[in-house]
């Protein structure tokens, strides 16, 4: 039997090995989740662009924002979207500016899945398993994966991610309990870019409205 399986290799133009190399085996949900764990665990900080869309089923509307995204580790995060609307976490409470309106609303979280913030999931993505359970939703995408929260309480009913073959994150779906849709794609994502501490302290301007929850 071994003499037939070399000659076989002969016959097909390879080695074993690299007919092993030309068929990897698949790709599981474990993996992908192992991938990008390990990807953010040890992430220091990142900026990326951001283009998000937000399908809002109950009001039969369609948003569409973009901006720029810094993180740090640990705990912090802003979100400097182009209509002048910032969202600012610090590592204790979240922060939702808005120019237009001249307001800043300030929220005490204790769980980043309960800021209802969808970004804010990349935190906290050094540790999937503890608040999610996997699934592969497509075959045909096995980078794609779809996120149930253990938790009642979540925020969100359904969380989808692409990442890359690094474990690198690149585009986001969060679906919430009422059916409406947030989508995130990221681009020119940098890492570890040493980003100033300064940039998640934010000063109030003159004139604005605060208001804490």
């Amino acid at each position: 039997m071994k003499g037939l399986s070399i000659f076989l290799v002969v016959l097909l133009g390879g080695s074993p090995a690299s007919l092993a190399a030309e068929n990897p085996p698949p790709l599981t949900a474990d993996t992908v989740v192992e991938s990008i764990e390990g990807h953010y665990r040890v992430l220091v900080d990142l900026t990326a662009t951001v283009v998000q869309k937000n399908v809002l089923k109950s009001l039969g509307r369609t948003q569409k924002f973009d901006g720029t995204l810094s993180i740090k580790k640990p705990g912090r995060l802003r979100l400097d979207y182009t209509n002048g609307q910032i969202i600012l976490v610090d590592g204790k409470a979240a922060l939702f500016y808005s120019k237009k309106s001249e307001q800043v609303v300030k929220k005490t979280f204790t769980d980043i899945e309960h800021m209802n913030i969808p970004v804010a999931f990349l935190l906290g993505a050094g540790a999937i398993r503890n608040d999610f359970d996997v699934a592969q939703p497509l075959a045909a995408t096995p980078r794609l994966i779809e996120l149930l929260p253990k938790k009642p309480g979540a925020a969100m009913k359904k969380l989808r991610l692409l990442s890359d073959e690094s474990g690198r994150i690149t585009e986001m779906n969060i679906i919430d309990k009422s059916g409406n849709t947030t989508e995130i794609l990221f681009s020119n994502i940098r890492e570890g870019v040493g980003v100033d501490d300064k940039l998640f302290t934010f000063n109030v301007p003159k004139g604005t409205e605060v208001i804490e929850q």
